[in-house]
This record gives structure tokens, C-alpha cells and sequence, in this order.
């Protein structure tokens, strides 16, 4: 190692050896400059003094530092011996320099290691004296040591020696940056930062080379990870320290710089390498968030199935021999999973990939898969620790499941995967929720109830639930709040979805008893069933079908308010009539069903009753709904110009009479049938519906008339449904309601007064006195309007006879049955044909006006049976027979006293035509005369 000075005498160089000894002995005072000058020129001309010489001057920078941080302190306090220090440390700067420059191979590691061993002695000494607090930054750190000149000239030394060894022996110079760090952190962090901000690239690669190479020696030293931290591994802080220094700025060049590791270990050929890398990556993602990151985002991107197979062949070895330290190293991966807070959930998409590929075809092989199966049980088994244990301890921290909350969406839409994935990503939604709370739990319930479209799916709310309500033991009325809330708020994209998913969790809740009752969505929506009556009136018939199984499911309460029931009852009768117009006759049988089922529960109370009533029987004369029941639709045929001015003629001749009384037989009177001259008006009657459409539709309207209807119902009978597929039979659906659960007194006169209302024109002759059949002739068009309306709307008979046996009903009916006796008198009595059977229309509403009358009581026997002669009489002996029943009503009109009802009955002049017409046809009625006759001599 040739010194720059080597022509020097020895004269000369003995003579700087005893200045030099002197002045560092203090035997003699000289001066800073003069004891500088002999070092540097001993430095140059005896290598072998070099560690005396360095050694000096340590001491030199260190007075030199001192006196900087003081005139730092006080600015008073500088003098002209620190200005001349100052030219001391050029000169040894100086001639360092020199050194390097010269000859980098011999001084660069030894000035390296000097310079940097010097500046964290310096660094630790005056830490507490450089007016920084410890919680200072890196970078107010670096700023005051760059400032000060003696540190900053070591920092340049320091560099430079770098700048010449990184070529040929960076290794060196990376390890004696390693060992300060060591031996100085934290106080020398600001050198590290410092120098590999000059040189990035090969600063990190060799630190990591470093690292790893120190890694692999102490490997087999390596503790547990819960006891790790006591036993720290060598430069292992210092390697983490300084990748942490450079991230700022470096991020990318770290990145590339470990993937390469990785990728580098990989192919190596040393058993060493490969088995000690992934370890080595994960200890430093354990100290660092930084690296931490990079390695959850990067190196798992780059993992697919090919490489951890190669990588398990790499392990699998070392596994065999090493069991502990393996599951050691599994323990350490769960804890670094828990970790993440960065792209967790593609981490977790990852390991639910290796553990339970979906696509067989690329997935690893079967130990691969077991590793990640052993993986993912010991996360789930963490976060539940932690979950429960925040209970006790509120400030636990799961960065995982923190990261996962803005992440639960996209987890929930995973939870229908099958097998064990599912079950897996079940346990890691209950705890994202049970982690933060019973609001996000709620969201996440509420998310799978809307979104849910299989019964797989829908599952996963049944089994979220029993896991979170251990903790949330209140979290299902916040659902329930709010999934009704959003059906309050008209915003819900596919209404079918949720509510089939409601009513299968009602269900499911009803026909499992659970222990708790108040846990259960079925206890709970019970409170709100009023949230669902809005959606009575939506356009879909399968949204309002699944909406009334709802309301069956929770049972509609016994007190409702008036303005309630007026609400439901409308808009489930307008369900019905609706359901009533489908042809699929599956479909319509279950919204029949559904809709019964929940009329019958909700008409428990008279007023109910009288509401649901109406609003049925009203909406029996509106056009559109009286055509599903078999009404006429009439279509008019065209008229020629002539017909149109007659028409228009008739019109103006009515107007101008709007205000009179209608004349019998006047123009007035047939305004609606033609014009005297041209005939009836031209009309045809069209069918609407097929004739097994209407009966069906008559079938239900009668049963759920009769749901309406009954008094007393016990809890039992409201609760049991028809079953949806079962069919209705016609006798059932026409019989009259049984004893004990009979028709209420108020109800029975409503119903009557509400068909009067609605049937007869007007209310002139609506009183229940039966008049002098000649009066008959006077009221012809009335009467005749009221036949062609029973007779257009064919239901309506079979509405008067579902009532016939209660005479409070007949009784207000009246003058319905008065009108109809009255045209059908007059139709038999001028008919042209022979026999009564030829006009058959006319001889069934008679067999139903005679029914009428005797189911009620108030015609007793054997009026009561004159029907069962009609078919086999004469037009006029028909008619005769009505006169009798006539002049009997006459005699006894109908009454709402039901002593006097019962006491009815027949003497012999009202059976004097009956008697006659028996005598004169004794030859086809001669077998009906025992019935008729031995019966009333029983009587007498």
C-alpha cells in the first residue's frame, strides 16, 4: 500500500512520529493544525501508523461536532480556533480523497469501514445534545447532520468509498453497513437513508443478499414465532431499517428487487436457497408493513399452480425432517394474513383458490391444497379468537378484517359457492361482522335477503344468523327494520326476490319452533306487517301473490284500525278479482288460495265484515269485473243513417222528459228497447270467457263471499289454508253458512239493503209490502230493468242465494224478489208457449225466486215445493202458481221477526190453485201430490 508521500526522509518521518506522539500524549501543547498536519503526513508516508493516525483523527471530528452543536446552542460562543478545524477536517478530507482515488482496491474498505464506524459513534454520542426529540423524523434527523460539517464531510467519505467498491466489492461495503446499523440504530438510519438514496439498486439487491446469507446461518437458531422477539436474528432489524428508509423513493426497485429474490431462489440450485427464501421474505413482511404489502400484492400474483407445485417439491424435504419449524412457519403466515390490510380480498381469493380450486383443470396438486386448507382453518380459527376476544377488549385491531368491510359485498356474492369454500367464506363474513358491529351484520343479512335467488343462497342467512346472534343477540329486528324500510321506500329493484325470500325464512321459521321467539324474523315482522301493504297494489300479480303468503305467514292482528281494514280490504279483493282474469288455472288456484286464507283471517270482526262485504258485492256490477262472472257483454250492431236520426230523435224526445214522471207504456218508457216502428234495438250478446273459466270464477267468488260472511271463526279455522292445489267443490262452495257460524243480524241486513241499493233503479217502490197484483202492470219497466240486470249479471242469483236462509237478508230484499215475481207473472201469463219448460230462462229464475223465498221462511210449506211442478206445467198454470205464492206474500209480507218466520204457514184458500192445477194434470202430477198435500192434513 504506497503512500503518496514515500520520497520523505526518514529524518523527516521520525521526526512527524515524535511530534505526533507528543501531541496526542499531551507532553507537549500543540496546536489542532500543526498535530493534523503530522497525522496526515504520517498517513502518507508509514501505512503502518494508519489505525494511530485514524484513531486521531476520530478524535479530531469529534471536537469538531462538539463545538458545532454548541455554537448551534449559542451563537456566541464561536472563535477562530473552530474556523481553523474546519481547514483541518479539508485537508484530512482531502487527502482521504486522494487515497480512494488512487488506490480504491487497498484504502476504499478500510476508510469505509472507518468513516462509517465514526459517524454512529457520533451519531449515538450527541443524539441527546443535537435538539431533536426522539419522535423526530428520519428526514429532520438527516437535515441537522448535513448541516454540520465534520458529518457531512464523513457522509462524503463515506459515499465516495462506495462509489469505488460498488463494482467490484459491494458485499463489503453493504456489510460494514449493515454491522453500523446494527450496532447504531436507530441513531445511524440517517447515514443508511442517506447512502442508499446514491445507490438504490445495489444498496437494496445487496442488502437482501445480505440479509438472507445471514438468514441462512441462523436458521436453524430460529425460535417460535411467539417467542421470537426476545431472540432477534442478526441484522435482520437492520435489513428491514433500511428497506424501510428507501421505500419512499424506491419503491419500485424493492419490489423488483425481492420478486427477483424470489424468482432467483426458484431456480437455484442450492438446497439451502430454495428452502430458505419464502422463510426469509416472510420474516421481513413480519417486520414491515411496507414489505408486507409488496409481498401480498406481487409475489402473489405471481404464484399460480405450476409454481406451488415447485415450490411444495422444494419444501417437501425439509418438511419431512423439520415438522416444527414447518408448522411454525404456517403459524407465521396466518399471523401475516391477519396482517394485511392491502388487497385482502384478492388474499383471499388466492387461498381459496389453492384450497378449493373451482376449475379442476388448473388448481395444484392435492398436498398443495391440503397446505391451503390448513391455512385458511387456522385463519378462521385466529379471526375468531380475535373476534371474540375484542368482546373483552375493545381496541384489538384485525387489520384483515378491517380491510374486509368495504370488501363484504363482494364476500357476500361469493357465499353461494358449495363445499367447504362456502362454509369458509360463511365464517369470514359472520366475523367481518361480528368484528365491526351490529350495524355492518344487519347490512350484510339484509344483503343476502335481497339478493339471494336459490335456496342455497338463502341458506347462508339461516346459518349467518346463528353464528352472529351469539354476540348480536338484537341484530334480526335491525334487519327486519331494514328490509322493511326499503319496502317502505318504493326503491327496490326486484321486489319478488326479497319477498320470496321473506316468506321461505317465515316459513321456515313457523314450521321450526325455535327456543328464543324474539330471535326470529316471524316474531319480529309481526310488528311491521303493515310495511307489505303497499305492495298489495303493485301490477305484478306474483309480487302481490307472495306478499299476501306473507301476510298469512304473520297473521294479520286482531285490532286494526277502520282505515286499515278499508285499505286491506280493497286491495285484497282487487287481488282477487285480478287473480280471477289469469287462465293458467295453477296460478290463479294459488293466488286464490292465498288470498282466502288471508280474507278469512282478517274478517274476524263485524265491521270487517261489512267492509269486505261491500267492496265485493259492489264490484259485482262493475263491467269489467261482472264479465268474469259470466255477465252479458252486449255489442252493438251497426244502423243504417235512417236508424241513426230515429236514434237520435228517441234521444232528444227522452231529454226533453228528463225532468217528468215516467208514464207507463209512454215513449219514455221504452227509450231503452227501440223506437215504436223500427223494432227492438239492435244488440248482440257476445261471450267473453269460456264457460269452465266462469264457473271456476264463480266457484271462488262464492267461497271467499262465504269467508266474509261467517260469525265466529276460531283461531284453528283461520289458520289452516286450503291447500293450493286442492279443488273446490261446488256443492261446498254454495252452501249455505252451518250452524254456529251463521250470518250475523247486522251483516244479514246490510247484505240486504246493499243488494236492493244496488239492483232496483230507484227507491220508489222499495218498501217489503207486497201490493195488489194488479199493481203489477204499473211498475213493468221497473220490474223489467231489474230482471235484465239479474239476468245480464248471473252471479247475482247466486249471491241471493247464498243469503236465502236468512230472512233478515230476504227481507231487505224484498223488492228485488217483489220485481222479479212481478215480470215473471206477466211473462207466463202472456206467453205463447204452451208449456213452461220452453222458456227456460224465465223457469229457472222462477225455481230460483220460489227457492229464495222458502229457504228464508218466509213462504212455508208447500208453497215452498211449487218449483218442483214448474217443469212439467203449463205457462199459465205457472203463472197460476205464482199468483198463489203472490197473494201469499201479500197477505203476510216478509218480516224481520223470527218468531213470526217460524210461525208461518199455509191455509187451504192459498193452496185452492195449487189444488186444481195437481187435479187437472193428475196424470204427471199425481205422484208429487202426497208431498204437497198429506203433509199440510198432517199439519192441520
Amino acid at each position: 500500500m504506497a503512500a503518496a508521500g514515500a520520497s520523505s526522509s526518514s529524518k523527516d518521518i521520525l521526526s512527524e512520529v515524535r511530534t505526533f506522539i507528543a501531541g496526542t500524549s499531551k507532553e507537549k501543547s500543540i496546536s489542532h493544525e500543526n498535530l493534523a498536519r503530522s497525522a496526515l503526513h504520517l498517513l502518507q508516508t508509514l501505512p503502518v501508523a494508519r489505525h494511530a493516525v485514524l484513531e486521531h483523527l476520530c478524535s479530531l471530528f469529534d471536537e469538531a461536532v462538539k463545538r458545532h452543536i454548541l455554537q448551534s446552542d449559542d451563537p456566541a460562543s464561536q472563535d477562530q480556533g473552530e474556523f481553523n478545524l474546519d481547514i483541518v477536517i479539508q485537508d484530512v478530507c482531502g487527502v482521504l480523497f486522494n487515497f480512494i482515488k488512487t488506490n480504491p482496491h487497498a484504502w476504499a474498505p478500510i476508510i469505509s469501514n472507518w468513516s462509517l464506524e465514526l459517524l454512529g459513534h457520533l451519531s449515538c454520542k450527541y443524539a441527546s445534545q443535537c435538539g431533536l426529540s426522539p419522535a423526530s423524523s428520519l428526514n429532520e434527523l438527516l437535515q441537522m447532520w448535513v448541516t454540520c460539517k465534520p458529518t457531512k464531510a464523513l457522509m462524503e467519505v463515506a459515499t465516495e468509498c462506495f462509489a469505488a467498491m460498488v463494482g467490484s466489492a459491494p458485499d463489503v461495503c453493504v456489510d460494514a453497513l449493515l454491522e453500523a446499523s446494527v450496532k447504531y440504530s436507530p441513531h445511524f438510519d440517517w447515514v443508511v437513508a442517506h447512502i442508499g438514496s446514491c445507490f438504490p439498486n445495489t444498496i437494496i439487491t445487496r442488502v437482501l443478499m445480505c440479509g438472507l446469507k445471514d438468514f441462512c446461518h441462523h436458521g436453524n437458531k430460529r425460535p417460535d414465532m411467539e417467542t421470537r422477539g426476545d431472540e432477534k436474528v442478526p441484522k435482520m432489524d437492520s435489513v428491514v431499517d433500511i428497506l424501510g428508509h428507501l421505500a419512499s423513493k424506491h419503491r419500485q426497485d424493492i419490489r423488483g428487487a425481492l420478486m427477483k429474490l424470489f424468482e432467483e431462489s426458484m431456480k437455484s440450485d442450492s438446497e439451502v436457497v430454495k428452502v430458505t427464501t419464502v422463510p426469509f421474505l416472510l420474516e421481513l413482511a413480519s417486520r414491515s408493513d411496507m414489505l408486507l404489502q409488496v409481498l401480498s400484492t406481487d409475489l402473489i400474483k405471481s404464484l399460480n399452480f405450476k409454481l406451488l407445485n415447485k415450490l411444495h417439491g422444494n419444501f417437501e424435504p425439509w418438511r419431512r425432517r423439520n415438522a416444527p419449524e414447518y408448522m411454525s412457519l404456517i403459524t407465521l403466515v396466518v399471523q401475516l394474513i391477519k396482517k394485511i390490510d392491502f388487497t385482502t380480498l384478492e388474499v383471499l381469493e388466492f387461498l381459496l383458490g389453492i384450497a378449493a380450486p373451482v376449475d379442476t383443470n388448473k388448481c395444484p396438486c392435492l398436498e398443495v391444497q391440503e397446505v391451503g386448507a390448513i391455512i385458511i382453518n387456522r385463519l378462521i380459527f385466529e379471526l375468531q379468537r380475535s373476534v371474540f376476544h375484542k368482546r373483552r377488549n375493545a381496541s384489538i385491531d384485525v387489520p384483515f378484517l378491517s380491510s374486509l368491510v368495504d370488501q363484504s359485498t363482494s364476500i357476500l356474492k361469493l357465499l353461494d359457492s358449495k363445499g367447504p369454500r362456502g362454509d369458509w367464506l360463511l365464517r369470514i363474513t359472520s366475523y367481518i361482522g361480528l368484528y365491526s358491529g351490529e350495524d355492518l351484520t344487519s347490512d350484510m343479512m339484509v344483503y343476502i335477503i335481497c339478493n339471494s335467488t336459490s335456496h342455497a343462497q338463502l341458506c347462508r342467512f339461516i346459518q349467518l344468523q346463528s353464528i352472529v346472534e351469539v354476540k348480536l343477540g338484537d341484530v334480526i329486528p335491525v334487519v327486519v327494520q331494514k328490509v322493511t324500510d326499503k319496502l317502505r321506500s318504493y326503491k327496490i329493484p326486484q321486489p319478488d326476490i326479497i319477498l320470496g325470500n321473506i316468506l321461505a325464512i317465515l316459513e321456515w321459521e313457523k314450521s321450526t319452533k325455535k327456543t328464543s321467539e324474539r330471535s326470529t324474523m316471524l316474531f319480529c315482522m309481526k310488528k311491521q306487517w303493515e310495511a307489505f301493504l303497499p305492495l298489495l297494489t303493485n301490477e305484478d300479480l306474483k309480487i302481490v301473490l307472495k306478499t299476501v303468503k306473507i301476510l298469512n305467514t304473520l297473521g294479520i292482528p286482531n285490532n286494526i284500525s277502520s282505515a286499515t281494514a278499508v285499505r286491506l280490504c280493497s286491495n285484497l279483493l282487487n287481488f282477487f278479482f285480478r287473480s280471477l282474469e289469469v287462465e293458467d288455472t295453477s296460478l290463479s288456484s294459488s293466488m286464490f288460495h292465498a288470498c282466502r286464507q288471508c280474507v278469512k283471517s282478517l274478517c274476524k270482526e263485524t265491521f270487517i265484515q261489512c267492509i269486505a262485504l261491500r267492496f265485493l258485492i259492489e264490484s259485482l256490477f262493475i263491467k269489467d269485473i261482472a264479465i268474469l262472472f259470466g255477465a252479458k257483454q252486449y255489442q252493438s250492431v251497426s244502423k243504417s243513417e235512417k236508424e241513426k236520426k230515429n236514434f237520435q230523435f228517441l234521444y232528444e224526445a227522452n231529454r226533453k222528459q228528463g225532468l217528468s214522471a215516467t208514464l207507463h207504456r209512454s215513449q219514455s218508457s221504452v227509450f231503452h228497447a227501440g223506437v215504436i216502428g223500427q223494432g227492438l234495438r239492435s244488440s248482440l250478446s257476445v261471450p267473453v270467457l269460456q264457460k269452465v273459466h266462469v264457473d271456476r270464477n264463480k266457484q271462488c267468488l262464492m267461497s271467499i263471499t262465504r269467508c266474509c260472511s261467517h260469525q265466529t271463526l276460531t283461531t284453528e279455522e283461520v289458520n289452516s289454508p286450503t291447500p293450493e292445489g286442492a279443488p273446490m267443490e261446488v256443492d261446498e262452495a254454495f252452501k249455505a253458512p252451518s250452524r254456529g257460524r251463521g250470518v250475523s243480524g247486522d251483516l244479514s241486513r246490510m247484505i240486504g239493503s246493499l243488494m236492493t241499493e244496488l239492483i232496483t233503479p230507484d227507491v220508489l217502490y222499495n218498501n217489503r209490502f207486497w201490493p195488489e197484483e194488479e199493481s203489477i202492470h204499473m211498475t213493468v219497466e221497473r220490474d223489467l230493468q231489474i230482471y235484465k240486470t239479474m239476468e245480464d249479471n248471473p252471479v247475482l242469483w247466486q249471491i241471493l242465494d247464498l243469503y236465502a236462509t236468512s230472512p233478515l237478508t230476504m227481507c231487505r230484499c224484498s223488492p228485488i224478489l217483489k220485481s222479479l215475481a212481478a215480470s215473471l207473472m206477466i211473462h207466463f201469463e202472456s206467453s205463447r208457449e204452451r208449456l213452461g219448460r220452453n222458456t227456460p230462462k224465465q223457469l229457472q229464475a222462477a225455481g230460483h225466486l220460489i227457492r229464495y223465498l222458502g229457504k228464508s221462511g218466509l213462504l212455508p210449506t208447500p208453497l215452498r215445493y211449487v218449483s218442483e211442478l214448474f217443469h212439467i206445467a203449463t205457462s199459465y198454470e205457472v203463472y197460476l202458481l205464482l199468483l198463489s205464492v203472490w197473494r201469499y206474500m201479500k197477505e203476510y209480507p216478509p218480516t224481520e221477526d223470527p218468531d213470526e218466520v217460524n210461525t208461518r204457514g199455509c191455509e187451504l184458500r192459498h193452496l185452492e190453485a195449487l189444488k186444481a192445477i195437481m187435479h187437472s194434470n193428475i196424470d204427471t202430477m199425481g205422484v208429487f201430490y202426497g208431498r204437497f198435500f198429506s203433509m199440510f192434513s198432517q199439519s192441520d
